[in-house]
């Protein structure tokens, strides 16, 4: 039973690098050193990313399918999926370094908005931020959202 399940796995992973799409291997050996606790992140709640918001002070970036950003999205928030972003982290590069950005999912605790902000962070983006809450709360709220691009 475990050399069949190997096998399988084995299998899988062929066939996703063969796929047009697929993940390519630098996502699959993707690893999280010291991101299992979040005390490295940095966290803002949605009260306190609606003052950054109304002043201007924040970059918000919505990590979620893009299809999800068509529905709604934070008024100006700029999409960056979170599996496009993975299997293309240059997709950032040329952004300011030094402004602050605001992350966000639609789930509170999305891991995926955590391994963005993550990269980012190791790829030398000095303030990024993750909304707690995420755009559930946001939403629940009723701050400004916007649909469309």
């Amino acid at each position: 039973m475990c050399i069949l399940g190997v096998g399988t796995l084995f299998v899988g992973i062929m066939a996703n690098q063969i796929a047009r799409k697929g993940m390519p291997w630098r996502v699959l050996k993707f690893s999280l050193p010291g991101i299992t606790s979040m005390k490295d992140l940095n966290f803002v709640p949605a009260d306190s990313a609606l003052t950054l918001f109304f002043f201007q002070e924040a970059v918000f970036v919505d990590v979620r399918t893009e299809n999800d950003f068509q529905i709604d999205h934070v008024k100006g928030a700029e999409t960056l999926p979170f599996i496009d972003f993975l299997r293309d982290p240059a997709r950032f590069d040329g952004k300011d370094k030094s402004s602050t950005y605001v992350l966000y999912d639609f789930e509170r605790h999305s891991r995926n908005v955590r391994l963005v902000a993550h990269q980012l962070q190791k790829n030398g983006f000095e303030d990024v931020r993750i909304m707690l809450g995420g755009f559930s709360e946001w939403m629940y709220k009723e701050y400004p959202t916007e649909s469309g691009e």
